[in-house]
């Protein structure tokens, strides 16, 4: 059985890089990044219900705060999540003047970090 592959992340003169064995994807702006991210923290939003779990560390309000740039660098990104980046164009813009390569990036990891936060989706 092959192992997965899976991807860090590196920032090389300001730009964010998923770094894999034999690429180096250069997703944008760390910068453009955090502005999507709407800051240098992210928060993630919990039930009470789920917050009474032992292993999940919230704050007293049910929710739990980390470094938006920290977190992105430490994570280990999927062929798939890659693949998914990749696809989409670096050179072209969004509506709001934003690569779409970075703002998929973006919205990719937001609905994987927004799901830890709700058992529903």
């Amino acid at each position: 059985m092959t192992e997965p592959i899976r991807y860090g992340a590196d920032v090389d003169d300001g730009t964010l890089v998923l770094v894999g064995e034999q690429e180096r994807l250069e997703v944008g702006s760390m910068e453009t990044i955090v502005d999507l991210f709407g800051g240098e923290t992210y928060t993630i939003e919990y039930e009470p219900r789920q917050s009474a779990v032992a292993w999940l560390d919230t704050d007293e309000d049910d929710t739990v705060t980390f470094d938006v740039r920290e977190s992105l660098l430490e994570w280990a990104y999927t062929e798939e999540f890659v693949a998914s980046v990749r696809d989409s164009p670096l050179e072209a813009t969004d509506e709001d003047g934003n690569p779409i390569r970075t703002s998929v990036f973006v919205d990719l990891v937001t609905a994987i970090w927004d799901s830890k936060g709700n058992l529903e989706s």
